[in-house]
């Protein structure tokens, strides 16, 4: 049987229901000065020093176990997350706070989960050990990237937690593989869950950051980077039994030609993402004179006294770049192999033509027998600077330091940035873990960053994104 009500009594019934119950006083929402940032800061401290534990070395990288990490704490502040693999263990995540479409298309925030290899031999702690020693926190991947993979969890958290209605949608995007070249990572989502990136407009990621300097901080924003060009030289011989010292053998031909690409310098240039980058930074020269010679580079730069300082300062964006890197040959002492293979890590300018650049190295070897195999290339674009992404990087950390310095910066590294500037996405490198004395170095051996640092990053992040994304 049915029962209908008429919306007249429908009404009457709640009326007198709201009467009979006792009064209650309803509270504001919550906003961030409602949130125990100190709480926040130890909580972050704690969490970095979990995930630095899970080994997500790269081979193999085993990212899932990361994902899984943070799909768990995800999960238990009642946010929903996908975690999917590209591959066996490569595992990627991503996680949505939605907002209501009113400011705009939504933000990524992009950390990935693997780590390079380590030589834990010359490390003085444990490499996976997260130990603190005289206020730093030692681990491999501290830098790269994983305590920004922390602090972008804990302000997506924190914005969850204080209620912050949301006029865009912050994503949380955790990816395998970008150590070695995210092509099951970030080029998988690209390629394959395009849906995951409907109506994006903003990527954050690594690549820049700030430092204190003086009174004021100077934080660089990359908007481009380098392109990464990784080739193998291949060369042929004879083979035969060592005794014979064949002169013409494959391990002899390729070690001709690296000492002519050992020799060989690219030319100098200046790029416009570099020549910006140099004039934004003049006003941090001391020198009057080369302050004035950065502020009109352009006409500047074929001064020789400009170059040799550029060239100390800067020396890799101002050409690209060729690194010898992997060589091999035969596996046994006495036998002449009859292939011997060496890779170069090449770095090239933002707009270098990938293919005139190959072809200048067959040039430089000048031995047609020599193969020169692709491994690893891509194009790279920048990003523009009027965005409300930039504005709002520039507001916060203006907040906490007014006379900060905020800069275009051009990487000489990479990072996954360039799979969404392909898109169309504006994609910006910028940490706010501000970097003190004796942090560092990414990839190297005790590899560290401040504690007090990593504890007030999360707050600054929760800045940008309450400026950026909050309902108006």
């Amino acid at each position: 049987m049915r029962i209908s009500r008429s919306p007249l009594r429908t009404v009457l019934v709640a009326v007198l229901t709201l009467m009979l119950m006792p009064s209650v006083t309803v509270a504001a929402a919550p906003t961030g000065d409602d949130l125990d940032w100190e709480a926040i800061g130890d909580e972050a401290v704690a969490l970095l020093q979990q995930y630095l534990r899970i080994d997500t070395t790269n081979p193999p990288g085993n990212e899932i176990a990361a994902a899984e990490f943070f799909a768990e704490l995800l999960d238990a502040e009642g946010i929903e997350s996908e975690v999917f693999e590209s591959e066996p263990g490569r595992g990627n995540i991503v996680a949505r706070l939605r907002g209501d479409g009113s400011r705009g298309g939504h933000v990524v925030l992009l950390n990935h989960m693997d780590v390079v290899p380590v030589s834990a031999e010359f490390w003085s702690v444990d490499p996976y050990g997260a130990e603190i020693v005289d206020g730093r926190m030692y681990g491999r991947g501290i830098t790269d990237m994983k305590a920004d993979g922390v602090v972008q969890l804990l302000a997506l958290l924190a914005l969850r937690r204080a209620g912050v209605e949301l006029g865009r949608d912050v994503v949380f995007m955790g990816t395998a593989a970008e150590e070695t070249g995210g092509v099951e990572g970030a080029g998988y989502i690209v390629e394959n869950r395009p849906d995951l990136l409907e109506d994006v407009q903003f990527v954050l990621t690594e690549g820049g950051g700030g430092a204190s300097l003086g009174n004021a901080e100077v934080h660089g924003i990359e908007v481009t980077q380098k392109t990464p060009l990784w080739l193998r030289l291949v060369a042929r011989g004879p083979a035969g039994h060592g005794s014979r010292a064949l002169e013409d053998s494959a391990a002899n031909r390729l070690v001709r030609a690296l000492d002519r690409i050992r020799t060989y310098r690219p030319p100098l240039q200046l790029v416009p993402a570099v020549a910006n980058s140099i004039k934004a930074s003049a006003q941090l020269e001391p020198d009057p004179d080369l302050r004035r010679a950065k502020r009109r580079i352009e006409e500047n730069f074929s001064d020789p006294d400009v170059l040799g300082a550029l060239s100390d300062q800067m020396g890799t964006l101002l050409r690209s770049t060729i690194a010898i890197t992997m060589i091999e040959g035969s596996t046994k002492t006495n036998v002449i192999s009859p292939r011997a293979t060496a890779e170069l890590d090449c770095r090239l300018l933002p707009g270098t033509d990938a293919d005139l650049f190959i072809a200048t190295l067959r040039d430089v070897i000048d031995d047609p027998d020599i193969e020169i195999e692709t491994i690893l290339r891509f194009e790279t674009s920048e990003s523009p600077r009027d965005t409300a992404l930039w504005r709002a990087i520039e507001q916060a950390v203006r907040a906490d330091s007014p006379e900060a310095i905020v800069m275009p910066s051009v990487l000489s590294g990479f990072t996954d940035s360039h799979y969404f500037r392909e898109k169309g996405i504006v994609a910006y490198g910028w940490t706010p873990i501000l970097s003190a004395p004796g942090d560092g170095p990414a990839h190297g051996v005790d590899e560290r960053l401040s504690v007090e640092a990593i504890r007030k990053a999360p707050q600054r992040l929760y800045e940008v994104l309450e400026l950026l994304a909050a309902r108006r």
